[in-house]
């Protein structure tokens, strides 16, 4: 290894995880599981391939602990029920095997921006529809620009706090299955959000008004789980670090949250930007975008901190060498080349092959299919590739 990449590809540990480097898969859905929420072949066939391919952690994408409310997207992972654990106990065991450590990240749900929803209805803090904003839309998701979703009923406080219990018993079952930790869903305008943001949260309850108030959710979130998982087991978060919408948070109150979310005991903080109305800032058409977030953030907190939208392995490390944060994350690049980090760690940087932030794999899923990806055509066919089935322990 090249002496550029040390940073990148130094151990960090999280509580007491130990992760074997500072690379970090960024969760992103990919419609790989059944419609009822069980696991696939595909789907542990994908994170087997990024795991062996040299990623320290993998983040599982978003994983539901009930089935009450709208979803915008097919095939999506839960956790709601105990005859899933099987299906998620092969995942955590798969990707361990490969060599990586394991998080899945728990949602509560997509809020207004189950925009125009498959099944279920759409709820949210208060009745503020989404509504993507004219040059709001990434690169090949142009056609969403202008479009508001359905207007959101307003969550009682009785079905709050079944949310609550219902995401604590998620993290259980998470924690029997023998993941590394999850991560907690507070980011770019899903539900959990919504309740952090003055722009959707309008209530005039214990849930709404004051950042106190607002932060309610996602503190009643990480102290329930906490109570199920104990000390030991990792519980991070992610947020934005600035909604960039007049009416939401702003960067300052940003690093509010992150310090009250540091005292109700996170393990880290993953970053994200902006929400649907500005979604071109959560996929960016250039990389390194979030950093000054990032920044601004580990300067309020004293967990580890990550940042998105890393796909030059150069950027990551100077990223850190700079302090700017503890680890990088990518998706869109791992999609593009799941062995990224080995062939970074190895010096064969212009061997990867590069993303070229064209959305096609968001372009496929959000019609209703599971990913594709225009530079790497293995991307949905992993099962059927041996190089990518899990390891057999013990041979």
């Amino acid at each position: 290894m090249g002496a550029t990449l040390e940073k990148l590809f130094e151990p960090i540990k999280i509580n007491k995880l130990e992760v074997k480097n500072r690379v970090c898969y960024a969760p992103t859905g990919k419609s790989h599981f059944t419609e009822d929420g069980y696991m696939t072949d595909q789907a542990i066939c994908y994170y087997v391939a990024r795991a062996k391919g040299g990623t320290g952690l993998l983040i599982v994408e978003v994983c539901l602990p009930h089935t009450k409310y709208a979803r915008p997207l097919h095939r999506l992972l839960g956790c709601w029920d105990d005859s899933q654990l099987a299906g998620l106990r092969n995942l955590a065991e798969a990707i361990h095997a490969a060599g990586a450590k394991a998080v899945v990240q728990e949602s509560l749900g997509f809020g207004s921006q189950a925009m125009f929803p498959i099944r279920g209805e759409v709820v949210a803090p208060s009745d503020v529809p989404t509504s993507i904003q004219k040059g709001g839309a990434p690169r090949g998701l142009q056609y969403m620009e202008g479009v508001t979703g359905t207007t959101p009923r307003p969550l009682t406080k009785v079905e709050i706090v079944e949310l609550e219990d219902a995401f604590a018993l998620g993290a259980e079952r998470l924690m029997k299955a023998g993941f590394d930790g999850l991560e907690i869903h507070g980011c770019h305008g899903y539900l959990i959000a919504e309740f952090l943001s003055p722009y959707s949260n309008k209530r005039q309850d214990e849930y709404g008004g004051s950042l106190e108030n607002r932060l309610r959710l996602a503190l009643n979130l990480l102290k329930k789980s906490r109570e199920k998982v104990g000390a030991d087991f990792v519980i991070g978060f992610r947020m934005s670090g600035d909604e960039h919408i007049e009416g939401g948070y702003d960067l300052e109150e940003g690093q509010k949250i992150a310090r009250e979310i540091e005292k109700a005991g996170a393990d880290y903080i993953h970053i994200s930007s902006g929400r649907y109305e500005v979604m071109n800032l959560m996929l960016p058409d250039k990389e390194g975008t979030m950093l000054q977030e990032a920044r601004a953030i580990k300067e309020a907190v004293k967990l580890p901190v990550i940042c998105p939208n890393i796909h030059d392995p150069l950027t990551g490390e100077k990223a850190l060498q700079e302090g700017m944060a503890d680890m990088v994350s990518l998706s869109r690049g791992l999609i593009a080349d799941p062995a990224w980090a080995n062939k970074a760690r190895e010096g064969r940087i212009k061997e990867i092959n590069r993303c070229i932030l064209c959305n096609t794999c968001l372009k496929t899923l959000f019609s209703g299919f599971t990913i594709r990806c225009a530079v790497n055509p293995e991307v949905g066919w992993e099962r059927f590739i041996p190089e990518y089935h899990p390891p057999i322990r013990g041979r």
